[in-house]
């Protein structure tokens, strides 16, 4: 039995070829990585051309076809919602939510997992967000779900947290909370919630309910994972570059926090340049898989119909070719006109190329400047050994050995 490659391995592995190999290359028989900026955001762009929904299972059994649902409506749904959300009120309770769950964990005489702990002020500061007005029980087993989910993707190793009966026991229940929300919310038995579900209540006649849970568990999934592992990566780069902290202390300190609430990006430019670079060197995933809808004349490779495709983020970020010193944590590359900054605006992707980016891409920088704003102005955070933290790299980077203590400033 061959032994599975360390994922860390393997993207050494792949970094090496495609610094050979100009960024596309056959990785197996069966997926060409497409590794160059110019060339993954090409084909990322035509694929999400008219990506559709499958069909309502009530249609797939009666063999008739559903009306149409494109992803690029959805999205469109998703953007409008999150446009509403961008308000310094909301962004205010984005900020409490994230306090509370941190408040619970100052003072204790033990040190806590840190990298556990962003993944819980992240899902609970952000599930409101995703599926709001849920009671106490309800949020409780979606929130189980997603953990339990998470428990699989942090393992240490690849598939080695089994999938219980009980795992799958939560996730039905899960499924009918968000069933049984969407169909009160459109028989008036529930109110409606400027939340990412909402506008489906709407939609539920046109999507059927099959189709509105699995856009309500796209986004549940999407922030049940990628914005605890970002925010732990913003932990780590903090308590491992005093200078950095003493620069973004300074400024927080003296911000106003109406104005941060209110354009977090514009009243903080240097956490910013700060958030920015932990996403270039830490960005999730580390590799997306794809199934390719056209074909593509990549220089000298032709990617076929029907054949499977690597992304990565994560390599394009540390490729030597577009970034100068690209190992090198440094956030003021992202000054105006700095020689080591990105090249071109397609080799900076922490959230994926257009139009098929991040939705929440905008709210994930807004939660993570408001984790800066809140560990220099609140809280003070102790990490005996900040050396002795290393980066593991799973289905993200998921920093390990990573206890500390908070206490209130």
């Amino acid at each position: 039995m061959t032994t599975p490659q360390h994922p860390e391995d393997f993207l050494s592995a792949l970094r090496l070829r495609s610094a050979r190999e100009d960024g596309v290359f056959w990785v197996d028989d069966q997926r060409l990585g497409v590794f160059e900026p110019e060339a993954a955001r090409r084909v990322s762009a035509t694929n999400w051309h008219r990506f559709v929904l499958q069909d309502r299972l009530v249609d797939m059994v009666r063999r008739r076809p559903s009306p149409e649902m494109r992803w690029s409506r959805i999205r469109s749904a998703w953007l409008t919602q999150l446009h509403a959300l961008a308000t310094a009120e909301q962004h205010g309770l984005l900020i409490e939510r994230m306090a509370h769950v941190l408040d619970a964990r100052t003072g204790q005489d033990t040190e806590t997992d840190l990298t556990m702990l962003m993944q819980d002020v992240a899902l609970r500061s952000l599930l409101p967000v995703a599926l709001g007005g849920l009671s106490g029980a309800e949020a409780e087993v979606v929130r189980r779900d997603l953990e339990m989910k998470l428990s699989r993707l942090v393992s240490a190793t690849p598939g080695g947290v089994p999938h219980h009966l009980r795992h799958v026991a939560v996730q039905i229940r899960a499924g009918l909370v968000v069933r049984r929300v969407l169909r009160q919310r459109a028989r008036g038995r529930r109110g409606r919630e400027p939340d990412l579900a909402d506008p489906f209540v709407d939609l539920l006649p046109e999507l059927g309910m099959d189709r509105a849970l699995d856009v309500v568990t796209t986004v549940l999934t999407a922030i049940g994972g990628p914005p605890g592992t970002a925010a732990a990566s913003v932990l780590y780069e903090f308590v491992r570059h005093p200078g950095w902290q003493r620069r973004l202390e300074a400024e927080l300190g003296a911000v106003d926090p109406v104005e941060f609430r209110t354009a977090p990006t514009r009243a903080a430019p240097v956490t910013y340049r700060f958030v920015k670079e932990v996403l270039r060197m830490w960005s999730p995933p580390l590799l997306l898989v794809r199934r390719s809808t056209f074909g593509f004349d990549l220089g000298g490779t032709r990617l076929e119909p029907g054949q499977w495709y690597l992304l990565s983020p994560h390599l394009i970020h540390r490729d030597e070719r577009v970034w100068q010193r690209p190992d090198e944590f440094d956030p003021d590359r992202f000054l105006p006109g700095a020689p080591h900054g990105p090249a071109d605006r397609t080799c900076y992707v922490p959230f994926g190329w257009a139009p098929k980016k991040c939705v929440g891409a905008n709210i994930a920088v807004v939660q993570l400047m408001a984790l800066c704003h809140l560990l220099c102005t609140r809280y003070r955070l102790t990490v005996a050994d900040p050396e002795a933290v290393t980066m593991a790299l799973r289905f993200a980077p998921v920093p390990e050995n990573f206890h500390g203590r908070l206490a209130l400033r």
